[in-house]
């Protein structure tokens, strides 16, 4: 599976920006994107489980660099 090249470009400028934290954007982009590769139902996780979105981030990370 790879990202198509409209998540890629997003990827690349996400990856890009070294900070700590994220955006209410980033954050619905993050849920959007992954519940289209990982085929479940959108999801906004709580910013209370940063756990969850750092899981969420690294699925994604991987499917960046395998594409």
């Amino acid at each position: 599976m790879r990202l198509n090249k409209k998540d890629y470009n997003y990827w690349t400028k996400f990856r890009e920006a070294k900070k700590s934290t994220i955006t209410k954007e980033e954050l619905n982009a993050i849920s959007v994107i992954h519940s289209e590769y990982f085929k479940h139902k959108f999801v906004l996780p709580c910013t209370c489980n940063p756990k969850q979105i750092q899981s969420w981030v690294n699925d994604i990370n991987t499917l960046y660099i395998e594409s």
